[in-house]
């Protein structure tokens, strides 16, 4: 699961885990949190989300090796983050989907607006989310993904994930 923050990433995360049964592995919730502050003194903002990343990989790996699927719900704006993804899944001998929201600055903006109106925790800063616009690079055709624009009908993109994952024998 990829995209910009406020895409819709963690809300069709959590419907598609609930009808495909399969859990959720949030950076947001459960990785940024706690394993930010464990990254070496002095790291940048982008070092420090590359030690994130590194023990999401593993999280992953093990998940994996364990016979488990799973869907990570993060950001993942690099093609070289998903590249190495998809590379722990292969050594798993299991297949990366990758769903990339496909939402617009517009839509983002109406969404984080919103969210801070309803949410005791602030919301992105701007700063912030204009430094993640600059960094998104969209999947290209080799990545494979399945887009998800705003809007979605949920049967649909439960068909395309099942799809993919019936074609590739994913787990």
């Amino acid at each position: 699961m990829c995209g910009l923050p406020f895409s819709g990433k963690s809300v069709l995360a959590g419907a598609l885990s609930r009808e495909l049964r399969i859990r959720v592995l949030s950076s947001d919730a459960e990785l940024y949190p706690v394993h930010r502050r464990r990254a070496p003194a002095g790291s940048s903002a982008a070092a420090g989300s590359d030690f994130v990343q590194a023990i999401a990989r593993r999280e992953i790996a093990a998940a994996l090796a364990s016979g488990e699927s799973l869907i990570y719900d993060d950001l993942l704006l690099a093609r070289e983050d998903r590249r190495k993804l998809a590379a722990v899944a292969q050594a798993h001998w299991a297949d990366l989907v990758l769903v990339y929201l496909d939402t617009p600055p517009s839509v983002i903006e109406e969404r984080r607006t919103a969210n801070s109106r309803t949410r005791a925790r602030p919301s992105v800063p701007d700063g912030n989310l204009r430094t993640d616009i600059s960094l998104l690079e969209p999947p290209d055709d080799a990545e494979r993904a399945i887009y998800v624009s705003p809007g979605y009908v949920l049967p649909e993109v439960l068909a395309a994930v099942s799809a993919r994952l019936k074609r590739t024998g994913s787990r």
